[in-house]
């Protein structure tokens, strides 16, 4: 095989390996890393948190979001930009570019159902409620259950949840503001995926979303570079075909 060759064998790999490192986030939205810090004491009324972090983590204004994003894994550096459509009170759109323009990924998610084109391997999503918990927005889904809340050592508190498959779901937000500030996946008692937010700057979106993976050491920076408000987006964009 040729060096031409060679080189669009491993573009190839990397826009697969991308992609399925950014379906993680659009998922997810999650990082694997180590747990949070702090010691959890149980809170009195769990059912007063919960609609506390619903009032102060909710669905976006419709926008149009410019975006930087870069994949780090141990033999894989690469970047590029995207934007993100979104649509109140519960559409999202996903489209990540390499910088020649190239597309890497399109993905959308309705209320709590995520949909991409034939062929993207959406088997390696943990959780649509990290694809949202990028986006700032609190939203475990209706089929979950509460296991509890509970304030820890510092200025935070945590609400957990069981999935239908048994996996948890752990939100860690602000004991302050009531905003989300990470929010991580557990399965089998350890931490698989972690999405961490940086909320600096007071805006409606986080100013920065980071997604590890855990187990594959890989991790994924969505860094935003202008939000513009728009009435409304085409409604044939949720309805990605081949």
């Amino acid at each position: 095989m040729g060096a031409f060759e060679n080189s669009k064998v491993r573009m190839g790999a990397m826009r697969f390996r991308v992609g399925l490192g950014v379906v993680g986030l659009v998922s997810v939205a999650t990082a694997c890393g180590g747990g949070s810090l702090g010691s959890p004491v149980p809170m009195l009324d769990a059912d007063q948190a919960v609609l506390r972090a619903s009032r102060e983590n909710p669905f976006p204004n419709t926008s149009l979001v410019i975006f930087r994003w870069s994949v780090r894994e141990p033999d894989l550096r690469i970047g590029g930009s995207g934007f993100a459509r979104l649509q109140h009170p519960d559409r999202a759109r996903l489209d990540l570019f390499m910088d020649n323009g190239e597309a890497v990924l399109a993905a959308s998610l309705v209320e709590d159902e995520l949909r991409a084109r034939e062929g993207t391997r959406l088997e390696v999503v943990p959780s649509p409620a990290l694809l949202w918990a990028s986006l700032g927005v609190f939203r475990p889904g209706g089929d979950v259950t509460l296991l509890g809340a509970e304030a820890l050592d510092g200025d935070s508190y945590r609400l957990r949840y069981r999935l239908p498959d048994g996996d948890e779901l752990r939100y860690e937000l602000e004991l302050r503001s009531g905003r989300v500030t990470e929010v991580e996946l557990r399965h089998g008692g350890r931490a698989t995926h972690r999405v961490a937010l940086n909320r600096e700057g007071g805006g409606e979106l986080p100013k920065e979303a980071v997604y590890r993976n855990l187990a594959a050491f890989s991790e994924l920076k969505v860094t935003v570079e202008t939000v513009e408000r728009v009435d409304s987006h085409p409604s044939d964009i949720w309805y990605l075909g081949p």
